[in-house]
């Protein structure tokens, strides 16, 4: 039969224990690498292919883009 010292030595060793495992398992769900959603990502690639497409419009236009007579 153990003492009460004895066993609550042990009760708090595992506690510490198991307070250390779900640190741990916390900082790992941080560093999950979680994929955007998808129409996050088409968005931003309509984005980048907008402002290439603006990037690459010819730059000697700056009159009027109407007809005058």
């Amino acid at each position: 039969m153990l003492n009460y010292y004895l066993a609550e030595q042990i009760a708090k060793d595992r506690l510490c224990e198991a307070r250390a495992m779900a640190a741990q398992g916390r900082l790992m769900d941080k560093a999950r690498i979680v994929p955007e959603p998808l129409r996050v990502t088409l968005g931003l690639a309509l984005i980048r292919l907008g402002r290439s497409l603006a990037g690459q419009a010819p730059k000697g236009t700056t009159g009027p883009r109407r007809a005058t007579a």
